[in-house]
Order: structure tokens, then sequence, then C-alpha cells
């Protein structure tokens, strides 16, 4: 206990070591066993099935998420940028520590919609600096600039990028299957599914991570405790490849006016299953952002005139950036979460 006691859980090299392979998914797996036993099928049908899920991109292999990075990295920033559409550039987006998604968008003078995160005003400007230095991206004289807007991960009160999977559900009982990225989804399948996406037949290998990190199995499993009681780490699940676009849908990203009612359109949108993230923000007009995903532009329209009619008096100006799933150059949910692992396993390892 004298790690826990006398210094930082994230100071620890050997929890950081942990971490490393529970937010990569190293050791991390479906029990393929209980998922057979519970919808009476074979092992052969069940290790199918999770497969084509993989092998389709409908999911991820399963991985402890890591919450802890909205506190290490307290700003989001969304940007809209100009940016020339060459290899190097995108290997850029795809590869950088601080870009969590890239989106090519057409608005005005600007290609590409970016998602990022950083510790603070100074990292973000430092780094803006450096990769203009560095010839990751044109000089300004030769692009137009960016429109960047700032706003706090500490004011966040929704996240759960597995939201829509209830949504999939309605339309699954409405139709009796669905097509996702080409792939007929029958109920089992369905079933399967939901359960992955709620954590449910997850299982971790601790004599892998015993072997591989030399401690004993009782160890991991007390210092994965504390992680996850600290809430470093969350329960593992299955995500969507693109974390909170499913496949097919579309991104819709929403600066929202709200006038009154503040506690019911909060609830309101906690329990909204095509909302994945909301915060509030202090932007303009503006003091909620949402970032909601729908199969169509019919879906995301009457869904809209639903909150507009729920709240008539309450809603004003609603700015709607809709980004397509077809656009995507890259989100890769672990990348700036492993990064930021490395990078204080790093520092620690210098001490």
């Amino acid at each position: 206990m004298f790690f826990i006691n006398y210094m930082s859980v994230l100071d620890d090299e050997l929890n950081l070591r942990l971490l490393r392979y529970l937010v990569s998914g190293s050791g991390v797996s479906v029990n393929i066993r209980a998922i057979a036993r519970k919808y009476k099928i074979h092992r052969a049908t069940a290790k199918r099935k999770i497969k084509s899920f993989y092998d389709y991109k409908i999911l991820n292999p399963p991985f402890y998420p890591f919450p802890q990075l909205y506190k290490e990295y307290p700003l989001l920033i969304l940007v809209k940028a100009d940016m020339p559409r060459t290899s190097e550039v995108i290997d850029f987006l795809k590869d950088d520590s601080h870009i969590f998604a890239a989106f090519s968008c057409m608005e005005g003078p600007y290609n590409t919609f970016l998602i990022e995160f950083f510790r603070d005003l100074e990292s973000y400007h430092s780094w803006r600096e450096q990769i203009v230095h560095d010839e990751k991206i044109p000089t300004r004289e030769n692009r137009a600039a960016a429109d960047a807007n700032i706003f706090s991960n500490n004011l966040t009160f929704k996240y759960n990028p597995n939201c829509y999977v209830d949504d999939l559900k309605k339309e699954f009982e409405s139709k009796e299957n669905i097509i996702l990225n080409n792939l007929e989804i029958d109920k089992l399948s369905f079933d399967i599914l939901h359960d992955l996406t709620k954590g449910r037949f997850i299982q971790r290998n601790d004599s892998f991570l015993s072997r591989e990190l030399d401690m004993d199995r009782k160890t991991i499993k007390h210092r994965v405790n504390i992680l996850m009681e600290k809430e470093i780490i969350d329960k593992p699940k299955c995500f969507f490849p693109n974390l909170f676009i499913p496949p097919d849908y579309n991104l819709v990203v929403s600066l929202i006016e709200v006038k009154s009612r503040y506690i019911e359109f909060k609830k309101y949108i906690v329990f909204h299953n095509n909302i994945s993230r909301a915060q509030e923000v202090s932007t303009g007009r503006y003091n909620y952002l949402i970032f909601s995903a729908f199969r169509t532009i019919e879906h995301f329209f009457d869904r809209g005139r639903e909150i507009i009619d729920r709240f008539p008096e309450s809603i004003g100006d609603i700015s709607n950036t809709i980004l397509s799933s077809k656009m995507i150059h890259t989100i890769k949910p672990q990348k700036l979460s492993l990064s930021w692992i490395e990078r204080r396993l790093w520092e620690v390892k210098q001490r």
C-alpha cells in the first residue's frame, strides 16, 4: 500500500506499464465460452460472430477506457482549418498525439475539421508553433487562418460513446435486422453486439499480464482495482472503431443557445440515445456543445425538431457542423491515451 499512500498512482512505473497494456487492450479479450453458454451456441459460432464485427469494422476489440485523459488534457479545441491534401499532412493528422479526430469538410475557406486535446493554452500555442517550424503544415502565409474554439473538458456532463447501440436497437426492433458496413446483423449478432458494447463478456488475462509485467496476479488485480476506484480507467468494453460515430452514421457537432429550463434540458440530453457527449460552454450566444450522430440527415432534422418542440421557449440559436462518416481522416480512440501514458512513463524513468 506504500505506493498508494505516499506517491501518485500515475507516478508509479509499474502502474503505468500496466496501464499501457489495459488501455491498448493487450491481455483483454471477449469471453467466447461465456457467450456460447448464454446463447446456447457452439463456441465456433460465437467466435465467427465476433470475428465478423472486427473484420467489417463494426466494433474494435475490447480495451479499458482512460477517462483520466480528460483531466490531464482539460482543453478541448475544435478547429476548422485550411490544409493541403498531401500524404504528409494526412500522416501528420493520423499520428499527432494531440489530434483525436480529423474530418474533411467544406465551409468557407476550410477543408478540415479537427478535434484536439491539450493541457493548457501555453502547450497549445507551443504545439502550433512547433508543427509549423517542423513543416508538418504550411506557414500561415500560404493558407487561410484557422478558426479555433476552445472549451473545457471539466464542464462535460455526458460522455457515453456507446449510447448509440440503444438507437440501433430501436431500428433493429422495427426491421428485425440491420446492415452495418455491408454486414447484415441478425438477432443473435445484435444481441452479442449489444452485450459487448455494455461491457459484458469481457475478460482480462491476468496470467498473461503477470508474465509480461513480472508481477503476481494478486498484485495485478489489486492495482487494477485501485486504477478503477480512482477513475483513471473505466470498465472494459468493445467500442465502435470511430468511437462516437457508429458505422454508417454522420457526426453532428452543435453549439446550442438554451435560455431557460437548463436542468430539464440537461436531463433530456443525458438520456438521448443519439448524443454521446455534451458539455456546458460560453461561446457567444451558445452555452451548450453537443456531439451527436445519425444514420441520415433526415433523422437528424427529425430529432432536432423533437428537441425544439420539447423546449419551444428555451432553445435559441443553433450552429451545426455536419461531418460525414465517409470523410474521416482519422479517429483513433486509444492514440492520445497511449501517447500520454508513454510520455508519463518516460518522465518517471528519467527521475
